[in-house]
């Protein structure tokens, strides 16, 4: 490990002909596994199918159901070992990154920037508030819910969407799917947390953007996969979002060539808001507990669902 919650580790790393028999043999033996190994699911596949005990795998990813689905497990394998994800250890961080992302925008912080850089103090011009705005927040699982909260206690109305319908804390009113572009023209702020699916992926497209309101803020701290990119680029390039906050794209890391890179009212975060130095104290926290769960026979949470992988 290079860092905290460095679980990939250095990629030039190599195991010698010692380490890695004492390695494939403590796979081999194990119950439970704590991370997917060395975070390769064709590994995970092979531990899977070579392992008589094996009962249990936990995720370091809160998506780690797409680690699990690039396994391609079959049907009888993924019911005979149970998989889990870090999902909700990583809200608050990722809460607080959406919050950069809402404040970024509403104080216009490119325009900031731009006057710092030509050392221009220019005429004074009006900022928006973030509270008494209203913030979309799509997803509304560990991490949207966090969101909700942190958003409630600045002052913001809060709408939420999920799949569930539920109700959840701090949020002022449910949006089904089907009436979200009844709400888009006049929210202030959108925050998608929404998991990578089949269901999911590009569901925010050219429709969805340009029924926004103009020069509104949009986050992503879900999936990359859930926002159709070309339709993204086109609505900054019009102002349709004044100001996107991205910790995920589509394809990671972006290439090089991607024209969000050079848009001004872009941040852009390398899929790293939710590390911080206490991520894998909650991790293995929710690990023990599910562990006792395990030995106790009572349900584990964040079990993946092993249909839509999340």
């Amino acid at each position: 490990m290079r860092f905290p919650a460095d679980f990939s580790g250095d990629p030039a790393f190599q195991r010698d002909d010692e380490a890695r028999a004492w390695w494939q043999a403590q796979l081999a033996e194990a119950d439970a596994l704590y991370g997917i190994p060395d975070v390769d699911p064709a590994l995970l596949a092979r531990v899977v199918r070579s392992s008589g005990s094996l009962r249990w795998v936990h995720t370091m990813a809160a998506g780690g159901g797409g680690q699990v689905r690039a396994a391609e497990l079959s049907a009888a394998e993924l019911e005979r070992v149970r998989f889990t994800t870090s999902a909700g250890v990583h809200g608050t961080a990722l809460a607080e990154f959406a919050l950069l992302g809402i404040f970024a925008g509403a104080k216009y912080l490119p325009r900031l920037l731009a006057d710092q850089a030509a050392h221009r103090w220019a005429d004074r011009w009006v900022m928006q508030p973030v509270a008494g705005g209203t913030v979309l927040v799509l997803g509304l699982g560990g991490i949207g819910a966090e969101v909700a909260r942190l958003c409630k206690g600045l002052g913001m109305q809060v709408l939420g969407s999920s799949r569930s319908g539920q109700p959840v804390a701090n949020v002022d009113k449910l949006v089904a799917s089907s009436e979200l572009t009844d709400v888009l023209g006049w929210v202030d702020a959108v925050v998608s947390t929404l998991p990578g699916t089949a269901s999911t992926e590009g569901l925010l497209d050219a429709g969805f953007f340009s029924a926004v309101r103009h020069g509104a803020t949009f986050v992503n701290v879900g999936r990359g996969t859930v926002v159709d990119e070309v339709a993204l680029t086109d609505a900054l390039q019009r102002g349709t979002i004044g100001f996107a906050a991205l910790d995920v794209v589509a394809a990671e890391p972006l290439a090089p060539e991607s024209a969000l890179w050079d848009l001004p009212q872009v941040l852009i975060s390398p899929h790293t808001a939710a590390l911080t130095v206490t991520e894998e104290e909650r991790i293995v926290r929710l690990f023990a507990e599910n562990a006792g769960r395990l030995l106790d026979g009572a349900p584990l949470r964040n079990v993946v669902d092993t249909v839509e992988f999340y």
